[in-house]
């Protein structure tokens, strides 16, 4: 290692530049070495009692600062050995048979990185800040656990559905390292947690009531029955008002009645509560009841306000199991300054570690081979190894082996070295091994691929001339969570690359992102590697100090600013267009070197417009030591980004696979700590795919997600179902949602334990007669008698053996559903063989007669048709704003495990198919006025045929335009329903972002969207008529259509996001490149207008190619029925 030696870069060429470089950060080291090596006098309380029984022994000892942990407690058992201190203990015992603890603020704290250099501990700061001379911690035995524990991470494992203290398939202790950090936020969380407020959990926003709302309410007052026993009272109270305020004016109006409603005397408004009839959802808090999630629902569906008077719910319910652990150092795992570690101008005798940024080398690594214990059937039998280094999506550096014939085991033992110094790999910087195999020659043909470009690790040919396939791939963090430089052997068994046709192809793109190993090992391919061996262990600082900076960059002629602002430069009148049309672009925008450099070259100038930061960071020459100081320095003046509004769409755009550095993830995490609980469930889908792309299990994220999770039992428990979701289906991110699904289930209380026990339960029971069902009639398209009475005897079967008399249903968690009504459930008729289930409501205070409707598969993955009815609410919200009610109706869809599921039946609906089916056949596809007849003969009075004609108007409008930007497919007239009340939804969202299915190689897909002659004969139009309703229907469209352009940049954003995470429709940025064409990104709003008002018309002209194509589907039985699909 070449620590003593300075190099010039090919950018510095002026030698007294640097000269005077070298004097002034030798200057700095010596005036900084005397506090790196500070002596700091600890007491040390030991385990074993002091001779004559006066109490433990105690131990002074003056430890260096730059000590380990690990050598610090060597020291003392080393001291206790010589002073012969109970010599059957230390001897018998090594130092790690004993933690180490110390006093903070009342808490008991360890001290558990035994990697940590001493002086970094946050009890260091502590001590200090208190101004004591002598520190005092306490040496105990490692605890074990307690069988009640065991038992309880047991039943917690079972949750989890993967057992998170399973370490058998990991090379480091991160996971172990994880769960202890993550206590620390969660005690926090739970110390603040207001009891009574998460008992009830209200579900409020604080966004205006939205003005299509506003007309419903007269005089800003609304009228509600308060229920209580079996009487109930009708009350008008302000919309402004508060619960509390509810509370007053009921027990006002009722004073006279307080026995005839069962009110004892001693008790008042303030021992009561307010609760949705039938729903566990509560009016409870300061906000006004405008703002409940529940009275806009009633409003905007005309519905009256239904509430039940009761007792609040005992908070002694949500109590949490005391964990064995104590809580870990604040400090835990942080690295120390440059100064602190770097070996320059210090003792050797006195160097206990080494300062990553002292290693001037190039990065190399030896690749000793490959072995497999059986070889797959590929026609190429030459292989060759492909090493890069990412940080992020940006490639660092790359080499590969030669090529060699394929066998069970292939062997190089060559050094592979790197276009990359150590000292400028960024933390998160990871090493990806590819075995690639193609018909190459056999003879090394090392690549000096460009050191700084955006890669996402391609599998094409290397020599332009033949094409190489990746067979299998791996990754590891050459620095790992403790901030230490990778050191040694490694064996790593690699993933395979799936075959395209295989299910696990959709989720590639986040797979070859993971730090994980193949955990099964006895069939899997194994790489073996050796990097460099050092003496001590290689760390990278935390920082420099202020005094030891250079603002590296790579401005003509080495114009560097030396200790921060002399780098900044104002930007010159002519570059100022050029940098705003920069910004301007959207995300998909690619930027040219030329961009980049003039955005790194006025850095200073880009921070101060938030919306410049994602392509300021993309610019970030990230394996660039000086450019990495120089991007934090920059961030830790961001206050322009704090100061701004909150931009969703920015801050989850740094969330992405593009950005791994942990301080650009932690300012983006920062700006979602303002979203209110309403705009988290938004976007949780999202933010749980996002956590795929931290290179570390702990992170800025995950404790976001966790915190308020345990504030909200809402978000916990769609958090619950996502990670559970993600941790059955995605082997290669298990153990990070484990390690957050476990940290929030120690948290959110033993009710939520149990309802989520009695889910799993249900789900468990569920799947199991499914498989069974499905295994009797695999083959058949239709469901027999006999299927159904097995079915039926099943359930029975099951509900007398143990099934939870009552769940909270998994995509509605208001809702609780009681016993199985077994003789209206059967099989459907599709190919997955699904179970229609009917639940009675459990719920007591219930009004509605109507069952709970539960589509339950196995077979599909539901996780697109989760992400797109996502998107419909973000859509929906967007449209608010722009008090615009488009009627859509995302229905309940949730994703319980590996290809299994559940989704809601919506009340009162039906298939068009099945309405034209129902009069004449397959020929009712030819039928324009049947749709409308049908509708008109559910209303009771022309009334309400004519809201239900608005209501058709709005939804159809609102889902032409969402299908047509999102590219929705394989639409027809199985997968659109409507209810009674006219409402038009879309279901069976396979066919995305313009990926349409094909019949004999013709695309089925002739129009942009469905609007055919039926809908439009229902807006009293055909041909090419026109009429008022249609022109409504028009003018909705276009300002449905605006409005989500103005939105363009977060809807491309949130579909990029999910690029990479396991969707079957999107794999490649291609797909996210329809969004941009069909919102018309670059053209005027006048274009963009006309460009929607061309659409409808070609619907118009091909609407009886739909029909044809609808027609078809009835004759052949295509998907048909409303039994062959949910909803």
């Amino acid at each position: 290692m070449d620590g003593q030696q300075t190099q010039v870069s090919d950018e510095e060429p002026k030698v007294l530049r640097e000269d005077t470089r070298r004097r002034r950060r030798k200057k700095a080291i010596s005036s900084s070495s005397g506090a790196s090596m500070d002596q700091i006098t600890v007491e040390f309380v030991l385990p074993t009692a002091a001779r004559g029984g006066s109490g433990p022994d105690t131990l002074p000892l003056e430890v260096a600062g730059n000590w380990t942990v690990e050598q610090v407690k060597a020291q003392v058992w080393l001291k206790a050995v010589t002073l012969n201190l109970c010599p059957d203990f230390y001897q018998r015992f090594s130092p790690d048979h004993c933690i180490l603890l110390y006093q903070k603020k009342g808490n008991v704290c360890e001290i558990y990185d035994k990697h940590q250099v001493f002086q970094t501990l946050d009890c260091i700061r502590y001590w200090r800040a208190l101004k004591k001379d002598v520190g005092r911690i306490q040496l105990v035995p490692r605890p074990q656990p307690s069988d009640e524990s065991l038992q309880y991470q047991r039943y917690l494992n079972y949750l989890i559905g993967y057992d998170v203290t399973d370490v058998s398939n990991v090379h480091d202790d991160e996971l172990e390292f994880t769960r202890r950090k993550l206590l620390t936020p969660r005690r926090i969380e739970l110390s603040d947690r207001d009891a009574k407020l998460y008992s009830m959990d209200p579900w409020v926003t604080r966004k205006p009531l939205p003005e299509h709302l506003l007309t419903k309410v007269s005089n800003a007052h609304v009228l509600m029955v308060i229920h209580i026993r079996t009487a109930s009272q009708t009350i008008k109270v302000s919309i402004d008002d508060t619960p509390a305020q509810v509370l007053v004016s009921f027990f006002a109006k009722t004073a006279n009645k307080r026995v005839l409603l069962g009110i004892p005397d001693s008790m008042c408004e303030a021992d009561f509560v307010l609760r949705v009839c039938g729903r566990e959802e509560y009016l409870y808090g300061d906000e006004p009841l405008q703002d409940f999630n529940w009275i806009r629902q009633c409003l905007k569906n005309g519905d009256e306000i239904h509430l039940v008077l009761e007792m609040p719910p005992d908070t002694d319910l949500d109590l949490v199991q005391k964990e064995d652990w104590a809580q870990v150092d604040d400090c835990t795992g942080v690295a120390g300054t440059h100064e602190q570690l770097t070996i320059d101008e210090k003792d050797h005798e006195r160097v206990f570690t080494i300062s990553m940024w002292d290693c001037n080398r190039k990065f190399r690594v030896k690749v000793l081979g490959i072995d497999i214990p059986s070889l797959p059937k590929i026609p190429e039998f030459i292989v060759f190894i492909e090493a890069s280094i990412f940080h992020g999506q940006q490639l660092l550096a790359q080499e590969r082996t030669s090529s060699k014939t394929f066998s069970e085991e292939v062997l190089w033992n060559c050094w592979l070295e790197f276009n990359i110094k150590i000292k400028d790999l960024p933390k998160g910087a990871r090493l990806n091994l590819q075995v690639v195999c193609g018909k190459q020659p056999l003879t090394p043909n090392s690549k000096g691929a460009s050191t700084y470009q955006d890669n996402t690790a391609g599998t094409g040919g290397h020599d332009g001339k033949t094409k190489s396939r990746l067979l299998y791939y791996v990754n590891l963090l050459l620095i790992d969570h403790r901030s230490l430089l990778r050191q040694g052997e490694f064996i790593l068994h690699m993933w395979k690359m799936p075959e395209k046709s295989e299910e696990s192809s959709s989720s590639i793109n986040a797979d070859k992102l993971t730090s994980a190993t193949n955990p099964d090992k006895a069939s899997a391919m194994a790489v073996a590697i050796l990097l460099d061996k050092y003496c001590y262990p290689v760390v990278l600082p935390k920082s420099r100090n202020a005094g030891n900076r250079d603002d590296g960059g790579r401005d003509a002629g080495g114009e560097e600013a030396e200790g921060g602002e002399r780098g900044q430069r104002e930007m010159p009148n002519h570059l100022k267009k050029q940098f705003a049309a920069i910004v301007a672009t959207d995300p998909l925008h690619p930027l040219s070197p030329e961009d980049k450099e003039l955005l790194w070259h006025f850095r200073h100038e880009c921070i101060r417009d938030p919306r410049a930061y994602p392509k300021l960071l993309g610019s970030v020459r990230w394996g660039r030591q000086e450019d990495v100081l120089a991007t934090h320095r920059l961030l830790e003046r961001s206050s322009a980004w704090d100061s701004s509004g909150l931009d969703v769409g920015l801050a989850m755009q740094l969330l992405d696979c593009h950005y791994s550095d942990a301080q650009v993830r932690s300012m983006a995490v920062r700006k979602l700590e303002t979203l209110e609980d309403d705009d988290v469930l938004r976007y949780l889908l999202q933010l749980v795919q996002a956590v795929k792309f931290e290179p570390y299990h702990d992170s800025a994220l995950v404790r976001f997600l966790l915190k308020r999770a345990l504030r909200s039992k809402r978000i916990g428990h769609f958090l619950f179902w996502f990670l559970r979701s993600e941790i059955a289906q995605s082997m290669h991110y298990q153990q990070r949602y484990a390690v957050l699904l476990e940290a929030y289930l120690r948290g959110c209380g033993e009710d939520m334990l149990q309802d989520f026990r009695k889910q799993v339960e249900m789900t468990e029971a569920l799947q199991k007669v499914t498989r069974e069902m499905k295994a009797m009639s695999a083959d058949k398209c239709d469901i027999t008698a006999q299927v159904v009475f097995q079915l039926r005897q099943k359930l029975e079967t099951l509900q007398l053996s143990g099934l939870p008399e009552s769940f909270r249903v998994p995509y509605d968690p208001g809702l609780r559903a009681g016993a199985l009504m077994i003789e209206q459930c059967k099989v459907m008729a599709s190919k997955k063989k699904p179970l229609w289930l009917q639940f009675k409501r459990a719920d007591p205070t219930t009004l509605s007669r109507d069952p709970i409707g539960i589509i339950f598969k196995d077979g599909d993955d539901l996780r697109q048709d989760m992400l797109i009815l996502q998107i419909l609410l973000i859509m929906e919200s967007i449209w608010e704003t722009e008090t615009l009610d488009l009627c859509l109706l995302p229905y309940g869809c949730i994703s319980t495990g590996n290809r299994i599921g559940m989704i809601e039946i919506v009340k009162d609906a039906t298939t068009i198919a099945n309405i034209q089916q129902s009069v004449v056949g397959s020929t009712g596809a030819f039928k324009d006025e049947i749709l409308s007849q049908w509708l008109r003969d559910k209303c009771v009075s022309e009334d309400k045929f004519q809201q239900a004609v608005e209501r058709f108007l709005y939804s159809c409008g609102g889902y032409c335009v969402a299908t047509y930007v999102l590219g929705i497919g394989d639409r027809h007239n199985d997968n659109i329903m409507i209810t009674e009340s006219g409402n038009l939804f879309h279901i069976d969202f396979g066919h995305i972002l313009g990926n349409y299915k094909s019949f004999m190689g013709i695309s089925k897909e002739w129009v942009p969207f469905v609007l055919t002659p039926d809908f439009l004969y229902v807006m009293g139009t055909s041909g090419k008529k026109s009429s008022p309703h249609f022109q409504k229907f028009q003018d909705v469209c276009v300002k449905a259509y605006l409005a989500l352009r103005h939105h363009t940049n977060l809807l491309i954003i949130l579909f990029s996001m999910m690029l990479m995470t396991g969707m079957p429709q999107l794999t490649s940025k291609e797909d996210i490149e329809y969004i941009r064409e069909a919102l018309t990104v670059g053209r005027s709003e006048d274009e963009a207008e006309r460009h929607l008002l061309d659409q409808i018309e070609i619907c118009r002209e091909k609407g009886w190619m739909v029909q044809i194509n609808w027609f078809v589907h009835l004759v052949l039985g295509i998907k048909q029925g409303v039994e062959k699909r949910s909803t």
